[in-house]
């Protein structure tokens, strides 16, 4: 029997309250009468005796956030915000399910996020899943198959069918519902499994594989409550359950978090594959919803030849014709990756189907239905600029006969392996640059960088024969805040806009010196300015060894850029592995500058002058430049649809890191005072405008009116004279956002998140 029981997703969110609620209770005390009147008066005087020992003290009842139980809980609608609060997510183990009869019996424990029982829960609040899978028959993967669906009708004025069969849940009755008692429930479910017979026929085979999955959807409020989806895979007549287990949903998390699909409930990937199977398609578009056909045609998005566009509850309409996908489609192992929540994680390689690959592939495909007695539709695909004659359209479970093992057109890895996209970055992988040794980094003297690069043997390759590709060193300072700065008084950057130093090797080839170890070394042909080392700007060199490598099959290898100091390293705010668990690899401006997001900021320092579109109000530092980018902000970048919410910092940041910018942080340049690319105008600083630090990189998510008022009424700026004064001198952001403050940012952007998705 394969289980899965739901879990926290992280700890429970810290909700911000903006309303006390108090509930207040009268006890009113009746006397007794006797119904004749008024009683013979007792006898007066007597020992009244010695008073007797003080009782025990009645218990209290334990608060929630310490383990205590919810009572009364019933459909969520009567919760209090502060009880939701406290609840943070429900917590629901599947302990057992059955067949009994022909119908589903289940027992449940639902305990809140610090282990209280939740009592009195409504039967009606459950969502129960049944389906049996289908064996793999005709070349074509096994499928789920529900017992429980529904002839959907469409909503919008013309829709592509006149209806359709869609998989569905059963929602608890109150007949069926039984409470256990300490948190625990029974359900039998009113679904005959041996008689099921609208609007479909599905035949009751106890000796398949069948799955139970459940949800809990809560009402009003409490839906954020909703718990993830614990699921049961047995053998009703015995044995051991086949799986079907392809994308771990942890593997989805690393992009968008937690799940809320349906308005919450929808937490997992197994239970989705119980309604998103092949049989369930949308009317109102007559699109198939199958979870992998759906999942490829979403994450495909603009790119797809054929707009993903679907319509749910009321007719609302989806539309995912621009969604943008952060790294190469032909990356299936992002999903799919055998693992102890995937065993069938890399099925993907040896098994192929129309209906899942069309979601990406769909210029060949061609269906015809959905059948009326299945509710399936039935797929072609045509190739085209193949060896396969022109018109000839492949029926499902044919695909394997070119793309299995030996097959004349590749196996699946094979076939993804030639996207150009992605081997550009798995070329990478065959270099490594280093730098070795940063010596002169001192005002005055020109600084000697020596550095090598290895082969994916650890070989030390021939940098003196490369002519093709690019191979640069870049310099930029200080350390504290990189800045460029040449001569403070004299107001001149060292380059233009405030650029870092950048040279071409291959162009300077001549001024590159073999070593004779494997190592190479250039000596920067200028000396470091005075303003390298300034009481107040700080010291400190940074240099970075980037470049793109030129493969012998004409593309391109993106390796990971090398990054050294001289002095205190440059500090880390965000992490290189939380960007590539959406990106795979930061690879900007070609592939030339990839790896370690610190690479970027060598250029895109606090200097670095610019603006875009309509909006003067465009810094091109670092942290302010990705806000933007994730928030759409950018017209050059064009529109980006970030896959979780923008106040969960951790996305990206290292804990700790986006309470307020760095205390030595310098105002960053938005204007570079010139439309000039070059000449003495580029040179200048103080004709620069610039954002004060914290309320330029805030204001990528931060941007209404209100907001903005309230970063300049906190000393914040936007758009003002250049001054080479770290902010923290004029903001006041620290004073409340800091960690443990009153506003401490972590804590603000928590009170926004659904709940499960803070880090603390």
């Amino acid at each position: 029997m394969n289980r899965s029981s739901a879990r926290i997703s992280g700890a429970r969110s810290r909700r911000s309250l903006f309303a006390v609620l108090a509930l207040a209770a009268a006890i009113g005390i009746a006397g007794c009468e006797n119904d004749s009147g008024a009683g013979p008066e007792g006898p007066s005087g007597g020992d009244p005796g010695q008073t007797g020992p003080t009782g025990p003290t009645g218990p209290s009842d334990t608060p929630i956030t310490l383990g205590g139980d919810v009572k009364g809980v019933g459909t969520g609608s009567t919760l209090t915000a502060q009880q939701i609060a406290d609840i943070g997510t429900l917590v629901v183990s599947l302990d057992t399910a059955s067949i009994t009869a022909n119908k589903p019996v289940i027992e449940i424990t639902v305990k809140t996020s610090h282990g209280g029982n939740v009592l009195g829960l409504a039967g009606s609040t459950l969502r129960l899943g049944v389906a049996k899978l289908v064996p793999a028959a005709n070349l074509t993967p096994s499928r789920w198959q529900s017992y429980i669906n529904r002839a959907a009708t469409p909503n919008v004025t013309t829709p592509a069918l006149a209806s359709a069969i869609q998989a569905n849940t059963e929602s608890g009755t109150a007949a069926g519902w039984t409470e256990l008692g300490a948190g625990r429930y029974r359900y039998a479910s009113t679904v005959d499994l041996a008689n099921v017979t609208a609007p479909i026929a599905v035949a009751y085979e106890p000796t398949l594989t069948h799955r139970i999955s459940l949800a809990l959807d809560l009402a009003g409020n409490a839906r954020a409550l909703a718990p993830d989806n614990p699921y049961v895979d047995f053998v009703p007549a015995g044995g051991t359950p086949a799986s079907k287990r392809i994308a771990a949903t942890e593997k989805c998390a690393s992009c968008h978090v937690r799940f809320a699909e349906h308005g919450g409930p929808r937490r997992d990937v197994e239970y989705c594959v119980v309604c998103h199977n092949d049989g369930t398609v949308d009317p109102d578009s007559g699109e198939s919803v199958d979870m992998a056909y759906m999942a490829h045609s979403i994450h495909r998005g603009e790119a797809r030849s054929q707009g993903y566009v679907v319509y749910g509850y009321n007719g609302t309409k989806y539309d995912f014709t621009e969604v943008t996908y952060p790294q190469p489609l032909s990356f299936c192992e992002t999903c799919h990756e055998q693992s102890s929540d995937a065993p069938q994680g890399n099925d993907w390689k040896t098994t192929v189907s129309i209906g899942a690959c069309a979601g990406c592939h769909d210029e060949g495909m061609s269906k015809t239905g959905p059948n009326p007695a299945t509710g399936r539709y039935t797929y072609g695909y045509e190739h085209t600029n193949t060896i396969v004659p022109p018109g000839f359209v492949f029926k499902d479970g044919e695909c394997i006969g070119c793309h299995g093992a030996g097959g004349i057109g590749g196996e699946t890895l094979a076939v993804h392996k030639r996207d150009t996209a992605r081997k550009q970055i798995e070329n990478g992988d065959l270099f490594k640059y280093e730098i070795v040794s940063i010596e002169n980094a001192v005002a005055g003297q020109s600084p000697k960088v020596t550095f090598r690069i290895l082969d994916a043997n650890g070989t030390p390759i021939d940098v003196k024969t490369l002519t093709t590709g690019r191979l640069r060193l870049d310099f930029s300072w200080s350390t504290q805040d990189l800045h460029n700065v040449a001569d403070v008084a004299g107001n001149l950057y060292q380059g233009n806009r405030g650029q870092a130093i950048v040279v071409d090797l291959i162009a300077n080839m001549a001024s590159v010196v073999a070593n004779g170890n494997g190592t190479f070394s250039y000596t920067l042909s200028t000396p470091l300015p005075p303003a390298f080392a300034d009481a107040t700007l700080g010291t400190g060199l940074m240099a970075v060894l980037e470049g793109r490598r030129a493969m012998p099959d004409g593309t391109d290898a993106y390796p990971e850029s090398a990054i050294a100091f001289s002095g205190s390293p440059r500090s880390s705010l965000v992490s290189q592995d939380k960007c590539e668990s959406c990106h795979k690899r930061v690879a900007a401006h070609g592939g030339s500058r990839a790896g370690d997001p610190m690479v970027c900021a060598i250029c895109h320092n606090s200097s670095v002058g610019g603006a875009w579109g309509a909006d003067p109000v465009g810094p091109l530092a670092l942290g302010a430049f990705i806000h933007n980018v994730h928030a759409g902000n950018v017209a050059g970048v064009g529109a980006v649809t970030y896959p979780q919410s923008l106040a969960r910092c951790e996305g990206c940041h290292l804990e700790g890191t986006y309470n307020v910018a760095r205390t030595n942080a310098l105002p960053l340049t938005v204007d570079a005072g010139t439309t000039a690319s070059s000449g003495a105008e580029t040179l200048a600083w103080k004709d620069d405008l610039a954002d004060s630090a914290t309320a330029g990189t805030c204001k990528g998510c931060h941007t209404s009116t209100d907001a903005i008022a309230h970063m300049q009424s906190q000393g914040g700026s936007f758009a003002q004279p250049k001054t080479l004064t770290p902010s923290s001198a004029q903001e006041g952001c620290a004073m409340c956002h800091a960690p443990g403050s009153t506003f401490d940012t972590e804590a603000a952007h928590c009170g926004v998140l659904p709940l499960g998705q803070c880090t603390n």
